[in-house]
């Protein structure tokens, strides 16, 4: 991983939670949720603004509403070039569609090497993009990322995971902040299932059994909440004892709209 860049400024005290558009989540000391439904883009997945003396994005959304996520990364005092890296929990376009932009900005962009041909090539499948939201995804050239991959903002550490099923590529991270240990689970924690985006049965529940195993003090995934959730290891259990009961087939992708 790149070098962290020049200190920025620390992050204000916000709301928790705050259901205000275009305002940062305050989840933990150094910990902020930055973008999903009612933050930014409604299509975003959730991205996590980690502060120490230095700042890093945990995913960065769909890209298609730069201008709010640069407002709600301002609110925390981090212009989007200060940031030391974007860390993509996966190569699909709801969590990393931003990536061109940001890389443009001279952000190094972290994918890992199982996704990282899907973003360089703007796979309109495998990255999600056309084939759940009708819009073409921007490539761009990831920088690598692999497990046991750290970064040191200096006051707070993130861990890479390695966590395939939902993609070959996608990675959980274990963010150090305030004393307290965050699983930042992307979908790897109740992410769908297709064989056309590469995903596993077998690979998942391995990965699922790896985070159940780990020690971790509270945890959020891309996804639906705006909060931390305590008893990680009771919920990820929970998440591996529901996992494959059954397949779901009725999945209504985003840009489409049924009568019943």
């Amino acid at each position: 991983m790149s070098e962290p860049r020049p200190a920025i400024a620390p992050c204000p005290e916000a709301s928790r939670p705050s259901a205000t558009p275009g305002a940062a989540v305050a989840l933990a000391e150094g910990l902020w949720q930055v973008a999903g439904p009612g933050i930014t883009h409604p299509w975003d997945a959730a991205a996590y603004l980690v502060t120490g003396a230095h700042a890093a994005l945990v995913d960065c959304g769909t890209g298609l509403a730069p201008d709010q996520l640069d407002t709600v990364l301002l609110s925390c005092g981090v212009l989007p070039h200060q940031l030391s890296a974007v860390l993509a929990t996966h190569g699909h376009f709801d969590h990393v569609g931003d990536g061109a932009r940001l890389s443009s900005l001279g952000v190094p962009v972290l994918v890992h090497a199982g996704d990282a041909e899907a973003v360089r090539s703007a796979d309109p499948v495998r990255t999600c993009a056309e084939s759940l939201y009708g819009t073409p995804f921007a490539a761009f050239e990831p920088d690598a990322m692999a497990d046991g991959d750290q970064l040191n903002l200096q006051g707070a550490r993130l861990h890479v995971i390695h966590t395939p099923g939902h993609t070959p590529g996608s990675v959980s991270v274990v963010a150090q902040v305030g004393g307290l240990r965050v699983l930042l689970a992307g979908d790897t924690l109740w992410g769908g299932f297709s064989a056309a985006i590469g995903s596993d049965e077998q690979a998942w529940r391995e990965s699922l059994d790896l985070l159940a195993a780990l020690d971790v003090d509270a945890l959020s995934f891309g996804h639906g909440i705006s909060r931390l959730l305590g008893d990680p290891q009771g919920r990820i259990a929970e998440a591996r004892q529901r996992f494959a009961t059954y397949f779901d087939p009725w999945f209504k992708p985003p840009k489409q709209s049924f009568d019943y």
